[in-house]
């Protein structure tokens, strides 16, 4: 019993039902549907071959505007934040002084530590751009993006002053001398 049609491939084909004998009716059971013919059949079937695209995304305006707000934010925090925390020993001194601390002395290790989290805070800036920009250009859910790099952008610089101040063995003194009291 050789079958004339092309080997199908999966899902292409669904099986005919079996002919039943002449004058003997089949079982109803359930809905009837009417038996496919072979003309009937071969219209409806779609080649598995045949790549469907994925629906379009829609632009989300509200996301956009958003994102570029926060990007903005970013931008104008970063320039504008630049100088101060370079300049991170005469800033920290002036806020111990203002706390009852007249001895910080570590203004070199306040230096470096500003550098590098300025150093973090403009590479965390540029990624924070490009991964937004690229999720904008998907159509994705993007203002979550400067959400996350303002969140590093702040713990970079926290754990500069923190080195700072604590690099400090004035501070240091001055912090066992308020525990002892």
């Amino acid at each position: 019993m050789t079958d004339p049609r092309p080997r199908p491939k999966y899902g292409e084909y669904a099986p005919l039902p079996p002919a039943a004998p002449d004058g003997v009716s089949e079982p109803t059971t359930g809905a009837q549907y009417p038996a496919p013919t072979l003309q009937t059949a071969v219209p409806n079937v779609i080649p598995a071959s045949t790549p469907t695209a994925p629906p379009e995304r829609k632009q989300r305006m509200w996301d956009v505007f958003l994102t570029a707000t926060l990007l903005l934010f970013g931008v104008v925090d970063v320039i504008n934040s630049f100088g101060t925390i370079a300049n991170l020993g005469p800033i920290l001194r002036e806020g111990l002084a203002a706390q009852g601390f007249d001895g910080f002395a570590a203004d070199e290790a306040a230096a470096e530590a500003g550098a590098v989290a300025n150093i973090v805070r403009v590479i965390a800036l540029v990624l924070t751009i490009v991964f937004a920009l690229i999720q904008v250009q998907r159509k994705r859910i993007a203002f979550w993006i400067p959400l996350v790099g303002a969140t590093i952008a702040t713990l970079a610089m926290l754990v500069a002053i923190f080195v700072a101040v604590l690099s400090d063995p004035g501070f240091m003194a001055y912090v066992d001398s308020i525990q002892q009291q």
